[in-house]
């Protein structure tokens, strides 16, 4: 009997001595890191200013006439792989004349709007208007854009022509 208890005792040692090997102290693991946005970088600015310049009154004289066309760029470089499409939803204060592709002239001239199409005049871009552009693998976009001074009526008062159209960039 004595020899079994020796035995288990010596059991028990050894099962001791297991347990507390396979005890431990916790380790704490922590994680930090940042999310980012799948975008595309705005070169040049936020801002794109365009300059009518002098526009002679006669021009506007008789209604549905206009100035000639300004040609600009949005460009966009940098963009993310996981960018696919651009989307570009255009607002401002519409004209009364035509809510659907006119804004309406802040400055002091009357009878005179500005219009906005995309760079070959197949899209008008009136307020709440969208224009989506794929990049098609691309990291680089040009969107060209076009804009003039517009009167539907004619029989334009002579001031300031001002306008401000906001473009919110979606990336799909």
């Amino acid at each position: 009997m004595k020899k079994l208890t020796i035995t288990l005792s010596l059991i028990s040692s050894l099962l001791l001595v297991s347990f507390y090997s396979f005890t431990a102290n916790n380790i704490t693991l922590n994680f930090t890191g940042n999310i980012k946005a799948a975008t595309c970088n705005l070169s040049g600015g936020n801002n794109i200013d365009i300059d009518f310049k002098r526009l002679p009154i006669d021009l506007f004289n008789a209604p549905q006439t206009s100035s000639e066309w300004k040609p600009f760029n949005i460009n966009l470089n940098n963009c993310s792989s996981f960018v696919n499409q651009i989307k570009l939803t255009f607002s401002g204060s519409a004209d009364t004349t035509d809510e659907t592709s006119l804004y309406k002239n802040l400055g002091t001239a009357k009878n005179v709007a500005v219009q906005l199409q995309n760079g070959d005049g197949s899209v008008l871009l009136g307020n709440q208007k969208v224009l989506q552009v794929p990049l098609n693998g691309q990291t680089d976009a040009i969107i060209p854009l076009r804009t003039r001074a517009f009167s539907s009526l004619g029989n334009v008062v002579p001031g300031s022509i001002s306008a401000n159209i906001t473009a919110t960039i979606t990336y799909l």
